[in-house]
This record gives structure tokens, sequence and C-alpha cells, in this order.
């Protein structure tokens, strides 16, 4: 068996950084929960506005910041996503809410009060 050169070797090293960041990452977000008042205001905003969280995007009824909610998908409305780095990556908090064009009528609702993280409406 021929040995690897030092050019093969550092590629195959990164390789297997890049993948264990990726794993990490993914645990990571798996591990990690929502904060419950978020989850809460979430599901009261959402049933206000008679709106539900797209197929196959993040699980509402559960755990909400999974699926895209920590993915780089931005094509979903409405959308949120979610920073789980956290108490030691052990909670999540929604850092973004879209809600685009959903044609709602009425006052900004009072839940928004609770997403204590949330740097994009």
């Amino acid at each position: 068996m021929k040995p690897l050169s030092s050019a093969s070797a550092l590629a195959a090293a990164h390789f297997c950084f890049i993948f264990f960041l990726t794993v990490a990452g993914k645990s990571r977000a798996q591990n990690a929960t929502t904060d419950p008042s978020e989850v809460r205001a979430l599901n009261s905003i959402f049933q206000r506005w008679d709106i539900q969280a797209p197929a196959n995007s993040w699980n509402i009824s559960g755990e909400p910041c999974t699926g895209t909610a920590v993915s780089q998908d931005d094509s979903k409305n409405p959308a949120i996503k979610c920073d789980c780095s956290f108490n030691g990556a052990r909670t999540c908090h929604i850092t973004r809410l879209r809600v685009q064009k959903l044609d709602r009528r009425g006052g900004m609702p009072e839940e928004l009060l609770a997403f204590k993280f949330l740097t994009q409406l």
C-alpha cells in the first residue's frame, strides 16, 4: 500500500474536519430545545392569524427550531430562523420571523414581545 502524499493527507484531514463541524452543528440543533415562551407566542400568533407553517418546514406543534428553521433555506413564508447556541447549545431562540404578504389586518400582536432575541421581522 502506497503512503498518502502530504497534500492528500491534508485534504483528507480538511474533509474530516468539515464533516465533523457539519455533524456537530446538526446534532447541536437536534438536541437543543426552543424557549417555551417563544413556542407559546409563535403558536398564539399563528392561531390568531389563522396561518400554518408551510409543509416540510418546521414543527409548529412541538419543537419549532428544527428543519428549515436551522438551515440556510430562506424560501418559506411564513418562516422562522433559530439560533441554537444559547445555554451551552441546549436552548434555541427564534431570531427571525417572516410573515410577508399574508393579507392580515390589525395591530402588532403583543406576543411578539416574547421574542427577546428577534433581530429580523
